[in-house]
C-alpha cells in the first residue's frame, strides 16, 4: 500500500495481522499520509532502509522478527537510527512497556487514530518536517 502524494509524510506500518494492517493503512492514507506496510519485523527493517519513512508504527509480537528486535536493528543502523518509532500492542503490562523503551512512544490496540495522527504530526513538526 503506497499513496502517490510525494509531499505527504511517509509512515511505515509493521503488523502481522493482515486485517489490522489493511485497516490502519487505509485510515492513515485517509488522513493524508503516504503509507507502506510490512508483515513482520524483518520485512519492516528492509522497507525502512529502502523507503526511508518519516515515522514507523510497529507491532511488538510478530513472527520472523518481533518489534523489539527490529527496533534494535533500526537503531543500530545510521540510515534508520533517527526515524521515530512508535510501538503498538494489545499488551499493556509493565513488562511490555519496558521492552519498548527504545521506541519513541507506545499506542494500545485497538489504535486511537486521532491520538496517532496528533502524535505523528507533533513529532514531524518538531523535526521541521
Amino acid at each position: 500500500m503506497t499513496q502517490s502524494n510525494n509531499s505527504a509524510p511517509r509512515v511505515l506500518y509493521v503488523e502481522d495481522d493482515a486485517n489490522l494492517r489493511y485497516t490502519l493503512c487505509k485510515m492513515l492514507e485517509f488522513l493524508g499520509y503516504q503509507v507502506n506496510s510490512a508483515e513482520n519485523g524483518r520485512d519492516g527493517v528492509e522497507k525502512a532502509k529502502s523507503w526511508q519513512p518519516d515515522v514507523i508504527l510497529m507491532d511488538i509480537r510478530m513472527p520472523v522478527m518481533d518489534g523489539i528486535e527490529a527496533i534494535g536493528v533500526l537503531r543500530s543502523d545510521p540510515d534508520t537510527a533517527s526515524i521515530p518509532i512508535f510501538m503498538l500492542s494489545a499488551f499493556t503490562d509493565a513488562k511490555t512497556r519496558q521492552a519498548c523503551e527504545a521506541a519513541d512512544g507506545f499506542f494500545t490496540k485497538p489504535p486511537n487514530m486521532q491520538k496517532i495522527d496528533v502524535t505523528i504530526r507533533k513529532i514531524l513538526n518538531s523535526k521541521g518536517g
